[in-house]
């Protein structure tokens, strides 16, 4: 929240494209969504067993009869599929955060948006002055 109020600030004082310290913060804050996810989904799973977290059950027999190859291949898919969108949607905001701003970029008018961002993700195959009629 405080990361975002800064932003507000300094875009009202025109200095969000240039402040440094700014750019950083926000660099570092790129994972902060992810881990509060991982937090949250940690304290639901540990919410889950208060009758034996407070001895009202014994841990032994709260125990599924689960065999420990489906546990390994369960826990071995988690892991794939957690480190593959982890790693791919932190390669893309750190290519994202890691570019600096066009000149001009904020004075942009809102309709052309898609524009913008298809020249970004495409310069070579896409060509705005051909889908404009130019």
């Amino acid at each position: 929240m405080l990361v975002g109020l800064w932003s507000l600030w300094h875009r009202r004082n025109s200095t969000l494209f240039t402040s440094p310290a700014f750019h950083g913060v926000a660099l570092c804050m790129a994972p902060a969504g992810f881990l509060a996810l991982l937090c949250g989904w940690v304290t639901t799973e540990v919410g889950r067993q208060p009758w034996t977290v407070y001895g009202l059950l014994r841990t032994s027999q709260s125990v599924s009869p689960v065999v420990l190859s489906s546990m390994v291949v369960s826990m071995t898919v988690f892991v794939v599929v957690y480190v593959v969108v982890f790693g791919s949607g932190l390669g893309i905001l750190v290519r994202m955060l890691g570019r600096e701003p066009e000149e001009g970029e904020c004075d942009a008018d809102p309709s052309h948006a898609s524009d913008i961002l298809a020249t970004r993700a495409h310069p070579a195959v896409i060509d705005v002055s051909a889908a404009k009629g130019a």
